[in-house]
């Protein structure tokens, strides 16, 4: 190990921080910890409908999108109920599920891809939540608008179908669902969204929903009261307002992303196309994987090994600056 401290490429945060205004906003606040929050987070609401041109009727505000995700398994689906996403996939569906001890089944990949068509063989009247993560985590990959629409059309509107978005900013593929539009043409669509990757704001815990308003209505009334903290709505209200640092930091990410995935690609190492701001590499065993877990270990990188995810064999890399990057390919590559 190196002596300097290690750069962390494990959990997906936006390497570049937060914006400078969300850094205000906590400046001007933190002396006042003590207070209580707002018992329920209406001004981010307010602001996040004003920027989705949605009614903050339609918006649910929780302590991380997991948060929301448990709310909407513990609301919707009983002891006999089933629970439907994918494998390789975010690993807290199936977490909450078996916390809850319901049943969660697992449809497969198509190339490292969340198609919906593959868990059409599943849904029986027992079906009451589909999860389906886009871009998937950990595998980079997107499903598009028409595979989305389509799935929308074939399955009945009694089912909830959330389409998890926590990496859509970092999107640069055209194809990317509008989810928005699908949701007011199916009421039965949930969209979540993060303050935890490029908006910089995860030691917070921000996370978000946009839902037809039945839906919503009852998460909230069933929400904690002072479910955020004092400081996080004023950052994420803050980082709302700095478009341009989600835009530098898109812009950024789009520029390594590619150099990174060519360069390991260059370099022989299993990997896919990402739209995301991380990269899935797969191994043909587990020896492999971990001698270039603990090569860049060594030289003080740190990434996922998603064998803590119940995934063998596979790594996950979250792409970093250009310095990182390059250090990343210079490691390897000897």
């Amino acid at each position: 190990m190196t002596d300097t401290k290690p750069i962390r490429l494990s959990a997906n945060e936006n390497c570049y921080g937060c914006s400078p205004l969300a850094l205000d906003a906590i400046q001007k606040k933190y002396k006042d910890v003590h207070l209580y929050p707002d018992v329920f987070p209406n001004s981010l609401k307010g602001k996040l409908a004003e920027k989705f041109g949605v009614s903050a009727d339609n918006i649910v505000v929780g302590a991380g999108s997991v948060k929301i995700i448990d709310e909407l398994i513990r609301t919707y689906v009983g002891l006999e109920d089933e629970i439907l996403t994918f494998e390789k996939s975010f690993i807290a569906y199936s977490q909450l599920a078996g916390f809850y001890k319901l049943k969660c089944i697992l449809a497969p990949l198509n190339d490292y891809r969340c198609l919906p068509g593959n868990l059409l063989p599943l849904i029986t009247d027992k079906t009451k939540l589909i999860f389906i993560a886009n871009p998937n985590n950990p595998t980079g990959t997107i499903i598009n608008h028409a595979e989305l629409e389509a799935f929308l059309k074939s399955i009945s509107n009694k089912i909830i179908v959330v389409i998890d978005e926590a990496y859509g900013e970092y999107i640069t593929d055209f194809s990317f669902p509008k989810s928005l539009e699908l949701q007011k043409q199916y009421p039965n669509l949930v969209v979540l969204r993060s303050f935890s990757k490029i908006y910089g704001l995860a030691g917070l815990r921000i996370g978000y929903g946009i839902m037809e308003e039945k839906i919503a209505s009852v998460l909230n009334a069933n929400q904690v009261p002072y479910s955020l903290s004092y400081l996080s709505s004023d950052a994420a209200i803050a980082a709302l307002i700095d478009k341009l640092f989600v835009c530098n930091s898109a812009r950024a990410n789009a520029e390594q992303r590619d150099y990174l995935y060519s360069e390991l690609t260059n370099l022989g190492f299993k990997t896919i196309p990402t739209q995301a701001n991380f990269i899935y590499v797969w191994f043909d065993n587990d020896v492999e994987k971990q001698r270039i877990y603990d090569l860049l270990l060594k030289n003080g990188i740190v990434i996922c090994d998603l064998k803590v995810f119940g995934q063998e064999k596979s790594v996950r890399i979250t792409i970093g600056d250009k310095e990182t990057n390059q250090r990343i390919v210079s490691t390897l590559s000897k």
